[in-house]
């Protein structure tokens, strides 16, 4: 945007300490957007296109069509450039085919004796446990 910024000021044969008078901001926030250190915000574009009814918004902000409203000449076709051209592709998918065992679980005695259980013990992977103690 930047660079459009400085084409229309070189079209309107105005200087940067002009076109900041003329937009009421400070001399270094044009040099500063001019220059690429800050990016031009709401406030300052809408000035800008307030102060130049002329001027096209739609041109400003993606460089299509005419710098001005009714030029047909200046029109600049819109370049066709990915938003994210630059990103990694994603790895292709694989198929993976997974063999299932079939286990069998053998009955596990249970002890009718409710009186021989003193406490239960689970132990975590971190190192952990948790005891429960009969009442």
């Amino acid at each position: 945007m930047k660079d459009r910024i400085k084409q229309f000021i070189e079209q309107k044969g105005i200087s940067a300490g002009e076109l900041a008078g003329m937009l009421d901001v400070q001399r270094s926030n044009i040099s500063h957007i001019l220059n690429g250190r800050n990016k031009p915000g709401a406030s300052f574009i809408e000035k800008l296109l307030v102060v130049f009814p002329d001027l096209n918004a739609r041109w400003l902000l993606t460089g299509a069509g005419a710098m001005l409203e009714g030029d047909v000449e200046a029109t600049q076709p819109m370049s066709n450039k990915l938003l994210f051209e630059n990103i990694v592709p994603p790895p292709p998918k694989e198929s993976v085919e997974t063999e299932y065992k079939k286990i069998e679980i053998k009955e596990i005695p249970v002890n009718e004796r409710e009186d021989d259980l003193d406490r239960m013990v689970l132990l975590y992977k971190d190192g952990t446990f948790v005891t429960y103690k009969k009442r």
